[in-house]
């Protein structure tokens, strides 16, 4: 059996590797202006005037964004060629989770109330249904199509920096949930809510594969 490269940084690399700052920008830039359509709707609403289909200003915004995500990488796209096929799919997998991540992250916003501060953005769980099962089919297709890349592009020594991470994660849930279950059955806590829970198995996860990763 051929056992795969020890690491990733052995292989050699041509051309400038794009940055993170710019596709952040870009991003972020999108997401405003997702949030200018936003206002425009409600403006024209009060105004007595036919808002625009509450579509059309993230379908704007999304193709604003993915376009200048293009054109940044499309300056970039000697590096790209230069990778491995292995390479490829790493990178392939870790662009693919950020884009579904900021696609899911700003129609979360653009899908709130006016006048919601952050606590309710992720506390209340006052959700438009469309939101619900558009966010949860990205979420399951977007995981599903990264995960299967990422698999077929990790080395060794990454694939177990993620298997023992993924155990910590899963240590991390296994111990509060019961604890949290039994103290409210107590009527000593509030009644167990899964999104806690999530995120900190999710931090206990990333910082052991940091760890184990870069250490």
């Amino acid at each position: 059996m051929v056992s795969r490269d020890k690491t990733m940084a052995a292989e050699p690399k041509k051309g400038r590797a794009p940055g993170i700052v710019w596709p952040v920008v870009i991003s972020l830039g999108a997401v405003m202006l997702a949030g200018v359509f936003a206002g425009y709707q409600d403006a024209a609403a009060e105004a007595g005037r036919t808002p625009p289909a509450p579509w059309v200003g993230p379908l704007i915004a999304a193709a604003v964004g993915l376009g200048g995500l293009a054109l940044y990488f499309r300056r970039h796209a000697g590096w790209f060629r230069a990778l491995s096929p292995r390479q490829r799919r790493y990178w392939s997998a870790l662009g693919l989770s950020g884009i579904i991540g900021g696609i899911i992250g700003g129609w979360m916003v653009l899908d709130q109330e006016t006048g919601r501060g952050a606590a309710d953005l992720f506390g209340s769980g006052a959700l438009s249904p469309n939101f619900a099962v558009g966010a949860s089919l990205l979420w399951a297709g977007g995981l599903a199509a990264g995960m299967i890349l990422y698999h077929r592009a990790i080395d060794d020594h990454e694939e177990r920096a993620w298997l023992w991470a993924g155990l910590a994660g899963w240590y991390a849930f296994i111990f509060p949930a019961p604890i949290w279950w039994a103290l409210h059955r107590a009527a000593l806590v509030p009644p167990v809510d899964v999104m806690p829970l999530f995120l900190f198995s999710l931090l206990v996860n990333g910082a052991v594969y940091l760890w184990l990763k870069f250490r």
